[in-house]
């Protein structure tokens, strides 16, 4: 009877964490360091915001990422929620673990700094909830989200600044120099789709022409199912790897 009571129970405990997770959505791996999905702060400053935190990058190696989100898409808590997007992400190199992201939800009024393992030196928990806490809270309950932003990136940039040194490159930037195989690949791709479209229109397959070489296809970029960061800036942004375990703290305003 206690086995039978048992098995219940773990399968209860499944069953529940099955529902919770499918409740759940883990954003995409974003695209730029600042990303304002909620729209709360201008173009300008997004794009100021993305540029400080690439030359960040490029000076320390160390990775800063801001999500803005209209809501938090689970029923988790806050922390649970941000260390597994965060996991997800890969933010701050593999071999450093040297990422941090702020995340804030706006119509859920709350806000958690995820920092990386190997930041939570410089950036222990009590620093992260002196920032949110004393230092962006204040401006969001203002209504002020772009300078309760830029308040957070500094301090964030503040604290961590001098753990690692930089390449004078970003992720992004790096892998820029081995993105020969990738356009190579995209090259073979377009051409066998003018040879499979070219034959297709022989055997009738298509009821119209794009002139003498047939139609062509171009493989669209995906949009991250509807996500859109507004980041702005020439910066690209790439994770590297990096893992959290739910090192940070945050705050409600």
């Amino acid at each position: 009877m206690a086995r039978k009571i048992a098995l219940f129970a773990i399968a209860v405990t499944v069953f529940l964490a099955l529902e919770l997770r499918a409740a759940e959505v883990i954003p995409p791996k974003p695209t730029a360091y600042f990303n304002d999905y909620a729209g709360v702060v201008s173009k300008e400053a997004a794009h100021r915001f993305n540029e400080q935190l690439a030359q960040f990058e490029r000076e320390t190696s160390d990775q800063v990422v801001v999500a803005v989100f209209p809501k938090m898409q689970s029923d988790s808590s806050i922390d649970d929620y941000t260390q597994r997007v965060a996991q997800s992400w890969g933010i701050g190199q593999k071999d450093k673990r040297n990422g941090a992201v702020l995340f804030v939800f706006i119509e859920d009024r709350k806000m958690f700094i995820q920092v990386g393992y190997g930041l939570e030196g410089a950036l222990p928990d009590v620093t992260a909830f002196d920032i949110t806490e004393y230092h962006i809270k204040p401006h969001f309950r203002n209504g002020d989200y772009q300078g309760g932003l830029a308040t957070g990136i500094d301090l964030i940039c503040k604290a961590i600044r001098g753990e690692y040194k930089g390449s004078g490159k970003t992720v992004a930037e790096n892998r820029g120099k081995t993105g020969a195989p990738n356009f190579l690949f995209f090259i073979i791709f377009v051409i066998v789709l003018i040879v499979i479209s070219r034959v297709m229109r022989r055997l009738g397959g298509y009821g119209y022409s794009s002139g003498r070489g047939g139609p062509i296809f171009f493989p669209m970029g995906s949009g991250g199912g509807g996500w859109s960061s507004g980041g702005g800036g020439s910066s690209g942004f790439s994770g590297g790897g990096g893992s959290f375990g739910g090192g940070g703290a945050g705050s409600s305003w």
